[in-house]
Parts: structure tokens; C-alpha cells; sequence
């Protein structure tokens, strides 16, 4: 028997933008406009041995491999590849966890540098919040960015989001403030969606997410 990775069918499709799960073939175009100014997961330590460049990109074709192989119900995380025009343009992922109880989703995404400024991010970020509160039926989602990366905090805010505590975060150059944001169900029904939004490929992954 062969098992299906179901994933590879879903796709979610916006104005400009196409959103389906990272492959492996699309792994080489991903870390080729992969940017130097993503802030990396630093639960995954670096090999000193390699060089910097090298090592980032290592850390993020293992982050995407870690999400698929360690996939549970409970927890999951769900890297999307964001293409316009057959061209990838960057990465957005979804994350749940104890996601059957606790109803929320969490985001993280970076778009390439010649990319940016063109609202990718804005309906990349769309696309997955209508995903998660229509199709996964999210009650509630959750984001953060360090306070100086008012970019990020721009998108969040202009969705919807509100900004709730700071706290300290631990990166390699030292401690910096992360803000938090929060967007409920109930305050994004209240906003008029901006893009057109399209899935496909969903039924068979339902069972993935602990959805009846």
C-alpha cells in the first residue's frame, strides 16, 4: 500500500497569489530567495562548522522536513509556498497546537526581497487565516514579530489584529522585545475579506487536523 501524503493536492488561491504546501521539489527555488534577515526557529541550534549562509539554509530545508515528519493532531505546522505566476515568492506557514482543544493557529512567513512592497505578504497571510477560521474552524489566531519589524506588524494590524503583551525572545545577537498579536473569529467576520479566496484538495486532509 502506498500512503498519500495529502497535502500535496491542497491548494489555496487568492488575487495574485497561489498558496500550496512545500514539496521537495520546490525546496532548491525556496532556499535560492531565501533572505538574510528571516529571524531562524532558535530551538534549532546552529553547526558552527558550516558556513553562516550554508547553515541557514540547512535550517530551513530541516524546519520544513521536522513539520511533515513530526506532524500530529495535536500539533502540526503547515509550511505553504507562496507563488505568483508559477514563480515562488516565499513561505507562509500555519501552526496549531493542542489545536482539537484550544481552537488556535499561529503564523510565521517571510517573503523573498525582490518581492516585497507588492502586498504578497498582506494576502499570503489572508489566504491562510481564511483557511484556518472556514475550513479548520479556528476560533482564534495568534501571531509575533520583534517590535522593530514594524513590516510584519504592519500586515497583522492591517488585518485585523490586535497588539496584547511584549515579552523578551532570546535571538543570536541578544534579547529582543516580541510583540504579540491576537485576531478572534468574531472581530474577522466583521471585516470584509480583501481577496477572493479559493480551496481545493482540502477533504483528505481533514482527518490530519482531528476535523469529523
Amino acid at each position: 500500500m502506498t500512503l498519500q501524503w495529502p497535502f500535496d493536492e491542497l491548494t489555496i488561491t487568492g488575487r495574485d497569489v497561489l498558496l500550496r504546501p512545500v514539496r521537495d521539489a520546490d525546496i532548491e527555488h525556496l532556499v535560492a530567495i531565501f533572505p538574510d534577515d528571516f529571524d531562524l526557529d532558535p530551538r534549532f541550534p546552529p553547526l558552527p562548522e558550516l558556513p553562516p549562509a550554508t547553515d541557514r539554509e540547512r535550517l530551513l530545508v530541516q524546519s520544513i522536513w521536522r513539520h511533515r515528519g513530526c506532524w500530529s493532531v495535536d500539533d502540526w505546522a503547515l509550511d505553504f509556498g507562496v507563488w505568483r505566476d508559477g514563480t515562488p515568492v516565499g513561505i507562509q506557514t500555519l501552526e496549531g497546537t493542542r489545536f482539537p482543544a484550544d481552537r488556535t493557529v499561529d503564523t510565521a512567513s517571510w517573503i523573498a526581497k525582490p518581492f516585497r512592497g507588492k502586498g504578497f505578504g498582506i494576502q499570503a497571510r489572508e489566504l491562510v487565516l481564511a483557511f484556518a477560521f472556514e475550513q479548520l474552524e479556528a476560533r482564534r489566531a495568534i501571531t509575533s514579530a520583534v517590535v522593530t519589524n514594524q513590516a510584519s506588524l504592519g500586515v497583522s494590524r492591517h488585518l485585523g489584529y490586535r497588539d496584547t503583551e511584549v515579552t523578551p525572545h532570546i535571538t543570536d545577537d541578544g534579547v529582543v522585545d516580541l510583540q504579540h498579536l491576537t485576531l478572534d473569529r468574531d472581530a474577522r467576520t466583521t471585516r470584509k475579506p480583501e481577496t477572493r479566496i479559493r480551496v481545493n484538495g482540502f477533504d483528505d486532509c481533514v482527518p490530519f487536523f482531528g476535523l469529523v
